[in-house]
């Protein structure tokens, strides 16, 4: 991913390394806004949000059938 340093506007370049951010090149800004760190939803947490309005039913069945042909 590639972003804009909110600092000095320089485009920033994902950092190599255990902790997933990005580094301006040329304030040396860190950050991890646009990487969505924390926030990935576990199956059972997606499975417990089936009756909100965002959830598209179709998109897990998709997925289902997809895992189907495995195994």
């Amino acid at each position: 991913m590639r972003c804009g340093c909110p600092q000095c506007g320089a485009f920033m370049i994902q950092a190599d390394g255990d902790a997933s951010v990005c580094v301006c090149p040329d304030c040396g800004y860190r950050c991890n806004a646009c990487l969505g760190t924390g926030t990935a939803l576990t199956r059972a947490e997606l499975l417990a949000r089936l009756g909100s309005d965002w959830y598209a039913p179709d998109a897990l069945k998709n997925q289902e059938d997809a895992n189907d042909g495995q195994g």
